[in-house]
């Protein structure tokens, strides 16, 4: 299974590529599921949804998002993550979930507001982010 972590500080491009992403995989055949730590659900129809709300899935709700990740039953599963998100311990929990069925894969969306305003911040989510793109 792959998990996709996606990072960053807004919302609303966390929701556009989930969006997009499970209507590729979806199209493509695979099972998609949603693990959603957002600050606001996200509604996406046609995949199963679990919510991780009252903490981050990097810190305080690892020990619920581990087990969860270990027993899923998709060959996709859609992780975006809390804009509180530490960049390196998630990077860590990430880590541990990855056994030989699940591999961790990080986005992180970084917009210029962050890069301005944030410098050190940006620079972090880049660095642990396997792939990585300007919102």
């Amino acid at each position: 299974m792959q998990l996709i972590a996606i990072t960053g500080m807004r919302y609303g491009p966390k929701v556009a590529l989930v969006r997009e992403l499970a209507e590729q995989h979806s199209a493509a055949g695979r099972r998609v599921a949603l693990l959603d730590n957002t600050e606001k659900p996200i509604q996406l129809d046609g995949v199963d949804r679990s919510r991780f709300a009252g903490g981050c899935v990097c810190c305080t709700l690892a020990s619920s998002l581990i087990p969860v990740v270990w027993k899923l039953e998709a060959d996709v599963a859609l992780l975006p993550v809390s804009a509180s998100a530490d960049p390196e311990t998630l990077a860590r929990v990430l880590q541990t979930i990855q056994n030989t069925r699940v591999h961790a894969h990080t986005i992180a969306l970084i917009d210029d507001h962050t890069r301005q305003h944030h410098p050190y911040l940006a620079q972090r989510l880049a660095f642990y982010a396997d792939e990585v793109r300007d919102v």
